[in-house]
């Protein structure tokens, strides 16, 4: 994800949106559904939530670009699915 000093952000994947930063909390969608995401920013990692508003409700974290791999792979190795099973 590419985020755009204009409030807009780009993906390799060829996705997009709009996004705003305020008070500690990042947020964005995607132009092409009704999909949000909302998360707390700390450092150089996103923690949050997101909607499709048709029910569908989730979880995601983000890491900024040049974060050390073994942050990101301890992450990876203690993530669990929705039930806290790794």
């Amino acid at each position: 994800m590419t985020i755009n000093a204009n409030g807009t952000w780009t993906s390799s994947e060829n996705h997009n949106g709009q996004w705003v930063q305020i008070a500690g909390m990042f947020m964005f969608n995607f132009a092409t559904s009704k999909t949000a995401y909302a998360g707390n920013l700390a450092s150089k990692s996103i923690t949050g939530v997101s909607t499709t508003y048709a029910g569908l409700k989730g979880c995601f974290y983000m890491l900024q670009a040049g974060v050390p791999t073994a942050f990101h792979e301890e992450r990876a190795k203690n993530k669990a699915d929705s039930s806290g099973n790794k």
